[in-house]
């Protein structure tokens, strides 16, 4: 019998260490990617917020973003906030920043040139919002060398979608509204 008991604590030596890391690593994937997802949840709910237009204060969207991810703290979390025109350029369309402003992050600059637009905006004269947040994320278990480094970089773009005049741009604080072409 002593060797039997014997031979169950050694199994057990051996497999514990495994199943303490399958049951830290069951914790920590899921939180990652559910922290993933609301961040890019909020940055959904920001864009809605500022595609109905006329948003005097940045730091009320912030904050119903900072809402939408709870638990997790966005309050280090770099967000940016853009109001988009589309112009013609050749044979399609460019996207240029019209007005920007950012919350631990820089702003883009006022005419930057952000590319090609969603084709849901490619069409001249568009306006449209883009939210970008970026969040370092921080593991319970510093076991995982993969998530101890893990940024989560999310872009959402938005239609306008106010009534009114707010339904053809938003501008954003400090910002003006886009120039005709």
């Amino acid at each position: 019998m002593e060797n039997a008991d014997g031979l169950a604590a050694l199994e057990f030596a051996l497999m514990a260490p495994m199943m303490l890391l399958i049951l830290m690593g069951s914790i920590e994937f899921p939180r990652a990617y559910g922290t993933s997802q609301r961040l890019l949840r909020s940055g959904r709910a920001m864009a809605d917020l500022i595609a109905r237009g006329g948003m005097p204060n940045a730091d009320d969207v912030f904050a119903a973003g900072s809402a939408v991810t709870f638990p997790t703290d966005l309050t280090g979390a770099g967000i940016v906030l853009t109001a988009v025109g589309v112009y013609p350029e050749g044979t399609g369309t460019v996207a240029k920043v019209c007005s920007s402003v950012a919350r631990n992050a820089a702003p883009r600059a006022v005419g930057s040139l952000l590319g090609p637009p969603p084709d849901s905006e490619a069409v001249a004269g568009a306006r449209y919002v883009m939210v970008e947040t970026t969040y370092t994320y921080v593991p319970i278990f510093n076991l995982f060398p993969a998530l101890k480094a893990l940024t989560f970089t999310k872009q959402v773009t938005w239609p306008m979608r106010g009534t009114g005049p707010a339904a053809i741009e938003t501008i954003l604080p400090g910002g003006r509204a886009c120039p005709a072409s």
